[in-house]
């Protein structure tokens, strides 16, 4: 019987397809990188070692691409919100996990912030869809409990807005600029080991920044 022996090296493209997690993750990132207009479905696969055919059959276009790789980040974002909100807690610790769960996915997940820095630059279709299917159903479900807090004078009366980008910017923009952020703090780096460390330190000061 005569066998013939499988050639050595890397595999067929078609024979070591990527997941559609790192798939999307990788599209996540490289859209966070380098903009939508600066990613190209061509290179993407490249770098994923799959063929562009195989993109292609999945998504259909770069728009299509965009679109799953915001659905699966920002869908986990808030799936992860959801499930620590405990609305039988206090509106105050409520408020507290909120911070500290969105502070931990945000340096677990830098790429969010990178592409809200991107995007959030300009008014475009692909601003309205994260603001409309993402952002603002999240805002409206915590908007109600700041409301409570300011009526029961637990917390300063800040405005929406400014307690938006409070929470957002403010936990999540030394790790989107990870670069800066060694370079100007290099006695602590960002390690992975220390997540849930600076999720502690900033929930607390922001906390006590509000509370009356």
């Amino acid at each position: 019987m005569v066998t013939t022996a499988r050639p050595r090296g890397r595999p067929p493209k078609e024979e070591t397809p990527a997941t559609e997690e790192e798939v999307l993750r990788a599209a996540l990132r490289a859209f966070a990188t380098h903009g939508f207009n600066g990613v190209s479905v061509r290179t993407l696969s490249r770098e994923l070692g799959v063929s562009h055919n195989l993109l292609h059959q999945r998504f259909g276009s770069k728009e299509a691409l965009w679109r799953a790789a915001v659905d699966w980040g920002f869908g986990t974002l808030v799936t992860e919100l959801m499930r620590a909100d405990e609305e039988s807690a206090e509106p105050l610790a409520r408020l507290r996990s909120f911070v500290w769960t969105f502070a931990r996915f945000s340096a677990e997940h830098p790429e969010l912030q990178r592409l809200m820095n991107i995007e959030g630059a300009q008014s475009s279709d692909r601003l309205a869809y994260i603001c409309d299917t993402f952002i603002a159903p999240s805002i409206a479900h915590y908007l109600p409990l700041r409301d409570v807090l300011v009526e029961r004078e637990e917390i300063r009366a800040v405005s929406p807005e400014i307690l938006f980008y409070m929470i957002t910017s403010g936990s999540a923009a030394m790790f989107a600029s990870r670069a800066l952020t060694e370079r100007l703090f290099i006695s602590a780096p960002l390690s992975s080991e220390r997540v849930e460390e600076y999720a502690d330190a900033f929930a607390d000061l922001l906390m006590n920044a509000l509370c009356v």
